[in-house]
């Protein structure tokens, strides 16, 4: 089972996905990046930090299921990534995730996402200007026009409760 999370960036993705591993097995798809590592990010763990010649590379020997420039940047997702048993959880940009979900109707896709003032809230708190909040809360709108695109859609307004929403989706399937 392929699940998609996705939503604007600053959602929570991370932080929820982080605490589903301390409920369920499955395993995560790690993203290449061309941006530069955060202080608090893990090579291998948060996102695989390559060169653009080097995500160029893998694109032209076909080897990414999926890819996208965000915030001038590369991201995708590597077709080994989500060759796995069991629960394969992808963290993709909404554009990617969206592209994913209507060439594979056996991909699951939720949509996590918070109220702007909750947002702007935690793009102030990683230390981001106006400007550049600005650009994410305009970036934040575009991207929620596609939130009826996707099989769930989870208001990620407390933790507990969105992460049980996810376990609830995950249980339902399983038992399909």
């Amino acid at each position: 089972m392929i699940i998609i999370i996705t939503g604007p960036s600053g959602v929570g993705k991370n932080t929820i996905i982080n605490e589903l591993s301390n409920h369920i097995n499955f395993y995560f798809s790690t993203s290449f990046t061309t941006r530069p590592r955060r202080d608090n990010e893990k090579e291998g763990e948060d996102y695989y930090f390559i060169s653009n010649q080097e995500f160029n590379d893998l694109i032209d020997n076909n080897e990414m299921l999926e890819y996208e420039e965000y915030g001038g940047y590369l991201y995708g997702t590597p077709n080994s990534e989500i060759i796995r048993d069991g629960i394969v959880i992808l963290d993709l940009e909404v554009n990617g995730a969206t592209k994913l979900l209507k060439s594979n109707n056996d991909y699951i896709g939720i949509f996590i996402d918070i109220n702007d003032d909750e947002l702007i809230k935690r793009l102030v708190s990683r230390g981001h200007d106006q400007e550049f909040i600005n650009k994410r809360m305009i970036l934040a709108n575009s991207q929620r026009e596609h939130k009826g695109e996707y099989d769930y859609y989870i208001e990620n307004q407390n933790l507990n409760t969105a992460v049980n929403n996810i376990i609830d989706i995950i249980c339902k399937l399983e038992e399909q």
